[in-house]
């Protein structure tokens, strides 16, 4: 799917706020929930990223392309205050589970504290550094029941997408040619 389409694909799979995508600079977040892993494979052809099924199912991973791991998660953007659906690299991965290890800043399942996520640069030549508050922040009680009634599983979506990516060939006939790019 295409970037530019976040919007369309937060309401398809009703995601609240929708996805959120990191600018340049500060992007204050407050993870809500856990982060689900998943592959995806770049199609050169299409010029765009493409999720893997698995490797006995998927025509990236047959033909010896070995997938990139993302992950999917909830958060809330400081933003304007929403629930978002944020895809990071491994990069970023790591350095928030490296703070959960650490000495002032450890955490089981989601740390107490918002995070920043500093991005510099374009393209291929980006970075990426997560910096922790300094103070716990208590999520208020309206972001707690936003939590509880507006996210689903992130695994639950990787599932949908992967469902999406394994429809055969025959069943794109009930979504007629204008949506087989979709698929």
């Amino acid at each position: 799917m295409k970037f530019k389409n976040h919007e369309e694909i937060g309401k398809k799979y009703e995601m609240g706020g929708g996805w959120m995508s990191l600018e340049e600079g500060d992007n204050q977040i407050r993870l809500v929930s856990e982060f689900e892993d998943y592959g995806t494979h770049f199609d050169q052809i299409k010029k765009r990223s493409v999720i893997c099924i698995g490797k006995e199912h998927c025509e990236y991973c047959i033909k010896g392309d070995k997938p990139k791991v993302q992950f999917i998660g909830w958060v809330i953007d400081r933003k304007d205050q929403q629930i978002k659906l944020l895809r990071i690299g491994y990069k970023i991965f790591t350095q928030i589970g490296e703070l959960s290890k650490s000495k002032e800043y450890a955490f089981e399942i989601l740390p107490s504290y918002d995070i920043t996520i500093r991005r510099k640069g374009q393209k291929l030549d980006t970075t990426y550094t997560v910096i922790p508050a300094r103070q716990d922040i208590e999520l208020t009680e309206d972001e707690k029941n936003r939590i509880l009634e507006e996210i689903k599983q992130p695994k639950e979506i990787i599932d949908q997408m992967k469902a999406k990516i394994a429809i055969t060939p025959e069943d794109t006939e009930e979504f007629g040619p204008e949506n087989e790019e979709e698929l």
